[in-house]
């Protein structure tokens, strides 16, 4: 049984868990704020992260412990979160003096690197579970093995005491440069969505788009789009938000007409494009910034064309979907029992604008320099208990708070050991020179063909991004894979983006498809077809990362010119594909498909020609507009037809 909070071991663990968990919350937030320097005057990033590590360890084993029914375990993980709290400290201390600046395997060094070692292993298949586990113990056992390996497969000769110590105390393990992000950027947009969700505003985006599913021409499906992009954005996993909003936008697609599948498979594709759309993109654009050395305002802005497009293509089909069921094509199938009604849809008022405020804050504070990212997150947070208190009055929010902090702990304790987890790999793979080696391997393959190269860095990184968080997926893909694709002259930005669409997509892609998985489980439907309908549904993320490698104007690389033609073309293909698979009069068809070349055409005509494919681009456009007007006198001929009858 757990153990009991009004007796003593049972309060003290409680405390222990409440103190370890506000610390690991609130330190992010307090190191990014700072106003006087104090905190950096008191330590360095190195002892901040140690700390970090420490209370986000202690409280995932404290947490356990209560959790837990045998005393025994309990008892164990007690003592594990003490030793990891302990290790923390004597870290700390560490890296306060002089001996940092030497990394000698000495006995005390070595016993402390152990016990961290272990502990965050365990607290690793605690918190990830046993695929981030086993990863981790395979990577730490291949980079001591790596000495022996065949090459180029081999590593420098290292002694296992040195090999040890170095993952803890050298700046690039277990306390590295991933650690840093997550704990000092990455978190605090945790506790943004959570601080976003306890004012109301999760709540009045589900409102609106549910209303939004009542009117026009495929809403339902259209909202579904919009609301889980909207939250996938902000929570860094797709398979998480497909459980918070899916409950909602599956029944109202069901109740549209659509399948338990497709509306299972819908909702894990919408919740999986969160993680790609810009400003937050799951917190991978804050990782990517560490990673290319570009500005962050650079990575949202090559990033948002191709989101765009995304969610053209999805809105299209979804059009599509609907046109399909008003016909009687697909039977309207009711939702499920228990479902809310539309007369349970919540009222939305005015007062609701105050939502927009976090959203503005952020926007407003990020743009205003490479360095304003951790105080944009601070702002929002500011902002969102500001709207918060105006709309709900300090005792309900205080209220709300209470309620929400206990899975705000676990989270962002979550996320700093899988940091902590995913800087080791990193680190391993820097001393091996397995990076190297990839990177040369995809170059060597791509002197061959750049398609096969791209086909394999698409296939390697939906393999390791299968059932990872964004931001594990990008660390990854963008370390291993991406410095490959660089090395054969594709830009830097669109290398990144490549692997981290493909890293990303694995959420949807049997056999893991772990956002699907999730959707089918709301539904009702099976899982192998919830993920085939997520796959069909989502083709366009499979397709875009190729089409902007070939056409990098699509992420704002190259002349004026140029960039204008290739978003003119995407737009216009994309409403061009769409008349021609509508299967129209056979004028209208051909229309069409002169439109679709002349869109191709605009994105894949070689540098040389950009007013060549400037004026494809605007033909394109043309004949868009021409159908456009057919469409409008027929509809008007048809109106004056039935007002005669």
């Amino acid at each position: 049984m757990q153990l009991d909070r009004t007796r003593l071991p049972g309060r003290v663990l409680h405390g222990l868990i409440t103190l370890s968990g506000i610390g690991v919350v609130l330190l992010p937030c307090l190191w990014a704020i700072d106003p006087f320097d104090w905190l950096r005057a008191t330590m360095i990033f190195d002892q901040f992260l140690a700390i970090e590590l420490a209370l986000a360890l202690g409280f995932i084993l404290w947490l356990r412990a209560r959790n837990v029914a045998a005393s025994l375990s309990s008892g164990l993980h007690v003592l594990a979160g003490l030793v990891a709290l302990g290790a923390g400290l004597f870290l700390f201390h560490h890296f306060s003096g002089e001996a940092a600046l030497f990394i000698m395997p000495t006995p005390t060094l070595l016993s402390v690197s152990v016990v961290l070692i272990a502990v965050t292993l365990l607290a690793t298949l605690l918190t990830s579970g046993p695929m981030m586990g086993l990863l981790l113990l395979g990577v730490l056992i291949f980079g001591y093995l790596a000495q022996f390996f065949p090459a180029p497969f081999n590593a420098a000769s290292v002694d296992m005491k040195r090999y040890t110590v170095y993952l803890v105390f050298g700046g690039n393990g277990f306390l590295g440069r991933t650690l840093g992000v997550i704990a000092g950027t990455v978190t605090i947009y945790i506790i943004f969505g959570a601080v976003y969700e306890i004012s109301g505003g999760t709540a009045a985006i589900d409102a609106l788009a549910r209303k939004m599913s009542r009117r026009g021409r495929g809403m339902a499906i259209k909202a579904t789009i919009v609301s889980s992009g909207l939250f996938g954005m902000v929570s860094g996993s797709a398979s998480s938000n497909v459980l918070t909003s899916g409950a909602f936008t599956i029944q109202a697609m069901r109740r549209f007409g659509l399948s338990g599948a497709k509306a299972g498979g819908i909702e894990a594709v919408s919740s999986t494009m969160g993680q790609i759309t810009p400003p937050v993109m799951g917190a991978a654009a804050f990782l990517m910034a560490d990673l290319t050395g570009l500005s962050y305002g650079s990575i949202a802005l090559a990033a948002a064309i191709p989101a765009v497009l995304c969610y053209a293509v999805m809105f299209v089909q979804a059009s599509w979907l609907a046109g399909r069921i008003e016909v009687g094509e697909a039977a309207p199938r009711p939702a499920p029992e228990g479902g809310a009604g539309d007369q349970d849809l919540p009222e939305l008022a005015w007062r609701d604008l105050w939502h927009l405020l976090p959203v503005i804050v952020i926007v407003t504070v990020m743009f205003k320099g490479d360095r304003m990212t951790e105080m944009a997150g601070i702002g929002g947070i500011a902002a969102a208990l500001l709207s918060g208190w105006i709309l709900h009055g300090p005792s309900e929010l205080w209220t709300r708070i209470k309620g929400a902090a206990p899975r705000t702990y676990t989270t962002t304790a979550s996320l700093v050991i899988a940091g902590s987890a995913l800087g080791v790999v990193l680190g391993v793979l820097g001393m091996t020179g397995l990076d190297v080696s990839l990177t040369l391997g995809i170059r060597e393959i791509g002197e061959t063909s750049l398609l096969l190269s791209l086909l394999l860095t698409a296939l390697s990184a939906m393999v390791l991004g299968a059932g990872m968080a964004t931001t594990g997926v990008y660390i990854v893909v963008g370390t291993l894979l991406a410095p490959g694709l660089v090395a054969l002259g594709v830009p830097l930005i669109a290398a990144h983006l490549f692997v981290l669409y493909f890293g990303v997509v694995s959420m949807i892609t049997p056999p893991v498809a772990f956002a699907a998985l999730a959707a089918s489980g709301i539904s009702g439907a099976s899982f192998t077809k919830t993920a085939w309908e997520a796959m069909r549904f989502g083709w366009i993320i499979y397709v875009l990362p190729f089409v902007f490698v070939y056409a990098p104007e699509l992420l704002m690389v190259g002349d004026s010119i140029r960039i204008v033609a290739g978003l003119v073309g995407a737009m216009t293909g994309i409403l061009a594909v769409d008349r021609f698979v509508a299967g129209e009069a056979r004028v209208m068809s051909g229309v069409a498909a002169i439109c679709v070349l002349f869109s191709a055409y605009a994105l894949f005509a070689p540098a040389e020609n950009a007013i060549m494919s400037l004026t494809a681009a605007i033909l394109s456009a043309f004949g868009i507009v021409f159908l456009k007007s057919i469409d409008a006198r027929v509809t008007k001929t048809v109106g004056v037809a039935a007002g005669e009858d």
